[in-house]
């Protein structure tokens, strides 16, 4: 190894244990709670060794339980308890047992007396759910490696834990300078593009001072905006609001311009005070983690669930496949703006207990029926973001 790679590699283990912080993802609670729990019938089997016979017979007399296994030690599992509930005066045990002798089950198999349990009602989504639900009893689970990954840290190598601190330092930066909002949303937000190498798009501060939808992440999206050559607010002639400038109709020269801001303007800052923050050189941020799943006979179900290409990123979604770093947790105005535009990933500093819908009061992109999903990780800089954050509440506009 020469000497120059040799101090890379202890620069980058040293920066390893040096980090402060550590992303937290922020998950949908059907993945992180704790599985909910029905009343079941089992069956106390008198042979362990009539338990393969057992189990074939329940299976085809009463299919279901698809996510437990049928049988946990000499105890086979035979029907949730409420399918057998009626209002009639049979009781619900002896209901079952006619059941199943009309079904042709062999119920000598069985102890005389049924009894009820509790076992979980449905499938776990991670390795920790799973593992304390089994606790109640044995699960069928396979383990989804993409999201395994996200839960335990390793969907980022040490290039882009390293990316992902130096763009919330510019949030930092961004934030210190020019960030004037209220006590519900305040702070910086700052736009990359993870595939072309790791560049800067878009920079912005809240400006609720000069119009009260300036939050930090509506004035980003329009940054991004302008590079698609549209924008509400034509934030680049500083301070005009009002249509913006209309790009070129024609498809190709669209594109054409469209490129052309990319690689000559990028990235757009509001204010125009931020364009003095130093840029930093970040390694490209593309994930190398689908490669290493295939090394370990890994993930075809990763492969379907991963973040989509960013390959329309000129498409009609401004934002598609962008990373956003944010200096606190965004209010739900911000958090749907950043949600339409199709950003792939939300980094947050600072929690947001009054408005904050991605942890703090909600969990936007968990709710049911959406049309994309973005995933979010917060405790970026989490100290100095709650820092910065206090010492520019001074210029609240409220």
């Amino acid at each position: 190894m020469s000497n120059a790679s040799a101090r890379s590699s202890k620069e980058s283990r040293t920066e390893s244990v040096a980090r402060s912080w550590t992303p937290k993802p922020v998950l949908d609670p059907e993945i992180t709670k704790d599985l909910p729990l029905i009343d079941a019938y089992v069956g106390i089997l008198k042979e362990r060794k009539d338990i393969s016979k057992a189990i074939k017979a329940i299976s085809i007399v009463l299919p279901g339980f698809d996510h437990l296994k049928r049988c946990s030690s000499n105890k086979i599992l035979l029907a949730p308890v409420k399918s057998f509930d009626t209002n009639d005066d049979v009781p619900v045990q002896e209901r079952l047992k006619i059941f199943l002798r009309e079904k042709s089950f062999d119920l000598a198999l069985l102890e005389d007396d049924l009894r009820v349990v509790k076992v979980p009602g449905r499938n776990a989504r991670s390795k920790a759910q799973a593992a304390r639900a089994s606790k109640v009893w044995p699960l069928k689970f396979h383990p989804d490696p993409f999201l395994e990954a996200i839960v335990d840290g390793s969907i980022f190598n040490e290039d882009q834990l390293r990316g992902i601190d130096k763009y919330m330092t510019v949030a930092v930066t961004a934030a210190k300078l020019e960030a004037v909002g209220d006590s519900d949303c305040n702070g910086s937000a700052v736009v990359v593009d993870p595939e072309d190498g790791g560049k800067v798009l878009a920079i912005a501060a809240s400006k609720m001072d000069r119009h009260p939808m300036w939050h930090a992440s509506m004035l980003a999206v329009d940054l991004v905006a302008e590079l698609h050559g549209g924008g509400a607010w034509n934030l680049c002639e500083e301070g005009g609001v009002g249509p913006s400038r209309v790009g070129d109709r024609n498809f190709e020269g669209r594109m054409k311009t469209i490129k052309r801001k990319y690689e000559e303007e990028a990235p757009l800052c509001y204010p125009r005070t931020l364009s003095k923050i130093e840029i930093p050189s970040v390694e490209s941020l593309e994930a190398k983690w689908k490669l290493q799943g295939r090394r370990n006979n890994g993930p075809k179900r990763a492969d379907a669930i991963a973040e989509p290409s960013t390959g329309e990123k000129r498409g009609p979604y401004l934002c598609t496949g962008c990373w956003v770093f944010l200096l606190k947790e965004p209010c739900p105005m911000c958090a749907m703006a950043l949600l339409h535009s199709r950003a792939a990933r939300i980094f947050y500093g600072a929690s947001n207990a009054r408005t904050g819908v991605l942890g703090s009061n909600g969990i936007l992109h968990a709710v049911p029926g959406l049309n994309h999903r973005y995933r979010v990780w917060s405790g970026i800089l989490e100290g100095i973001c709650e820092e910065v954050s206090n010492e520019i509440q001074r210029r609240n506009v409220d």
